[in-house]
């Protein structure tokens, strides 16, 4: 079941990802992607909890531990500002490199406020996410999570 939902919010944050055509979207389409990405970290955390850590290779274990401290940073800081965009095209003020296609969409620096003790660490974030590309990373979980999923059944 946890599986289930986990990859069903997966699907609707990317589908939300992809809505934005033009940097105008993301004005428009802010608070929906901020509920959706949060609904799909929160799912990857829950679904991660429940997994047995030791059938699980070391870099996806690693992987799935930068969203546990992700889930926990939303969970501790309601105004967390986790995501930025990358704009593309020319837009004023310009900045290089400049990026070309669709805008995109980015997991962000912020405050750490992890606890020490917990399963996910900052360092997981720092190596897995920050800075990477929100769609990518969430098609790497999904496919982290149907190779698990597989060899279990």
């Amino acid at each position: 079941m946890f599986y289930k939902i986990a990859i069903n919010n997966i699907d609707i944050a990317v589908e939300e990802i992809n809505k934005i055509t033009d940097n105008q979207k993301f004005n428009v389409l802010r608070e929906e992607l901020n509920r959706t990405i949060v609904n799909a970290v929160s799912s990857i955390a829950v679904y991660y909890e429940r997994m047995d850590y030791s059938k699980l290779a070391q870099d996806d274990d690693t992987y799935l531990r930068a969203f546990a401290y992700l889930n926990n940073q939303i969970k501790h800081d309601k105004n967390l500002n986790m995501i930025y965009y990358d704009v593309s095209g020319s837009m004023y003020p310009m900045s290089y490199p400049m990026r070309y296609g669709k805008p995109g969409v980015y997991w962000s620096d912020f405050k750490n406020n992890g606890r020490p003790n917990s399963r996910g660490k900052r360092e997981h974030y720092d190596l897995m996410l920050r800075n990477k590309d929100i769609e990518v990373t969430l098609l790497k979980v999904k496919e982290i999570f149907d190779n698990y999923f597989e060899n279990i059944s």
